[in-house]
């Protein structure tokens, strides 16, 4: 499992992702289809993350990204995104490079190094442990 699109599907549920915008599964886990009109509902969310959802009203199915991709009529990759951010996953699209990497932990060991060499005064200004007198 290394794409975006198969991470978003192998963590969460239909459920789950149907409930964040707003629908509310009977106890059967059926909801009013969103894409036809209907009085009984006849969307199937299913609660195993993979599994996706169906309706057996309209016909229509797929999974979380599908749901989201034709609830906000967007594009796969929208989807995706926003699904991402929606639910702070914060996953990546890909993994950096080696050289990105080496960079990031460089940055991060001079940050330190400042930090270490930061006057003691200083350091407790920004921690917010500075003592007022009155």
């Amino acid at each position: 499992m290394n794409s975006l699109a198969e991470q978003i599907k192998a963590l969460l549920s239909m459920e789950d992702v149907a409930r964040f915008y707003g629908f509310e599964p009977n106890r059967s886990g059926f909801i009013l289809c969103p894409f036809h009109h209907e009085d009984t509902p006849s969307l199937k969310l299913y609660s195993e993350p993979g599994r996706g959802w169906h309706c057996f009203g309209c016909g229509e199915g797929g999974s979380v990204i599908d749901f989201v991709m034709k609830l906000f009529g967007l594009s796969f990759s929208a989807a995706v995104v926003r699904i991402n951010h929606d639910f702070r996953l914060s996953l990546a699209s890909e993994r950096p490079t080696a050289a990105k990497r080496s960079k990031y932990l460089k940055e991060r060991a001079e940050l330190e190094r400042r930090k270490k060499n930061m006057p003691s005064s200083m350091k407790s200004k920004r921690r917010g442990t500075a003592s007022c007198s009155k």
